[in-house]
């Protein structure tokens, strides 16, 4: 009898929260810069907090990691590589 193969869209009707390290951010002020970021990126904001947010995809493919990461840079919050958050 044989297997199918994976479903690759299979992930796309789960939930994902990932987090990201953000140790430039500190200040209340800075929470919503990073918040304005986050959203105009296509992701819910889940919670923001000193150096560190969680966040969910909002929509079935997953996060440009590439340009959400240049665009909290070029607004002076490097980010290290996002990783799952597994609640």
């Amino acid at each position: 009898m044989s297997t199918l193969p994976p479903d690759p869209s299979g992930h796309l009707t789960q939930i994902v929260r990932y987090r990201i390290e953000l140790p430039a951010m500190t200040a209340a002020d800075q929470l919503v810069a990073v918040r304005e970021i986050l959203m105009s990126h296509n992701l819910l904001v889940d919670r923001l907090e000193a150096g560190e947010a969680i966040v969910t995809s909002a929509t079935s493919s997953d996060p440009d990691w590439p340009a959400i990461k240049k665009a909290l840079q070029q607004a002076g919050f490097p980010a290290a590589h996002p990783t799952t958050v597994e609640e």
